[in-house]
């Protein structure tokens, strides 16, 4: 596989693919996040696991969710855990938890293995393939100011066996890597939007500035060459009841000036309810350089400003 390169400040190295040295603080955590899609089914599926090594456990699962429903209890599949034992294997070759998630690294930054059994009988078997090596987000960047934090699209394939059905997949997708303190309180308003396909990649993270959602960061992926996003503004439509984006139109440039734009409407989505905050997180099907694209709008909100905003 031929690599871009770049001229980031912070790189992934090989050590990253295992676990890091902690400090004091009790709320350390670290991050795994693979992510892998169905379009033609709406289907939308998540691999996510974290360990807090000073607390002693692990936690995370699989959410798979379609458009037959957007609750955690209605959706085809999800497992979420908070409490469970710390990782059986920690290296830079292989990652084992006790979620029944496992990440096998067969080139470091670039390819992995992902496999996930559940006690029911569903079960994962995936390749990723990173389309551009992982990008960090700048230091003291939100939502992750003290953190650690890579982000990476990849070309996934393989299956998903739900319900005695096999699912085959063979999507782009976004993975993430992460470590630091993060606390459960605090969440800022934010949005974390992607799309891919072999030709391009957009991330954008998006904040409520004046009224508009301002493109902070992010990285864009076009005609070979990686290059951050520096600006921009995320516009937004919204179920009037449910207050969940229906569609979205994404204008960012880059360090360079290149601008893009992209629209996009939401096929189905997951509400991802934490202990202070609620992620709405939807498949999106996405319009960029004349071509369909797919990918995710991840809506993060506070408790008390998704009530509001929903008028409840």
């Amino acid at each position: 596989m031929d690599h871009l390169t770049t001229d980031w400040d912070q790189h992934f190295q090989p050590a990253d693919d295992a676990l890091h040295g902690v400090t004091d603080n009790f709320y350390e955590n670290e991050t795994f996040w693979f992510s892998f899609f169905v379009p033609e089914r709406a289907m939308g599926a998540w691999l996510y696991s974290g360990v807090r090594q000073n607390a002693g456990v692990s936690t995370g699962g699989l959410f798979v969710w379609d458009d037959t429903a957007t609750q955690p209890a209605d959706l085809p599949f999800y497992e979420y855990f908070s409490w469970l034992k710390p990782p059986t294997e920690v290296g830079p070759d292989r990652v084992a938890l006790p979620n029944g998630i496992t990440i096998t690294t067969i080139e470091s930054g670039m390819v992995y293995d992902l496999a996930h059994t559940d006690r029911d009988g569903t079960s994962v078997q995936l390749r990723f393939e990173g389309l551009e090596p992982p990008v960090p987000l700048r230091a003291g960047a939100p939502p992750y100011p003290t953190a650690s934090h890579f982000d990476q699209t990849g070309h996934v394939t393989g299956h998903l066996v739900l319900d005695g059905e096999r699912v085959d997949v063979d999507c782009f997708a976004m993975r993430d890597r992460s470590w630091g303190p993060r606390t459960e309180r605090g969440y800022p308003r934010i949005g974390y939007t992607w799309l891919a396909d072999r030709d391009v990649s957009v991330l954008a993270f998006s904040r409520p500035v004046d009224g508009v959602d301002e493109v902070y960061a992010g990285y864009l992926r076009r005609d070979g060459k990686v290059s951050r996003l520096v600006s921009g503004q995320r516009t937004v439509d919204r179920d009037p009841a449910e207050g969940w984006v229906t569609a979205m139109t994404i204008d960012a440039a880059d360090e360079q000036g290149n601008r893009v734009s992209v629209t996009g409407e939401a096929r189905s989505r997951m509400v991802l309810a934490g202990a202070t905050n609620v992620c709405v997180n939807s498949v999106m099907r996405w319009q960029v350089d004349g071509r369909e694209v797919h990918g995710e709008d991840q809506d993060v909100w506070s408790m008390k400003q998704w009530r509001a905003a929903r008028g409840r």
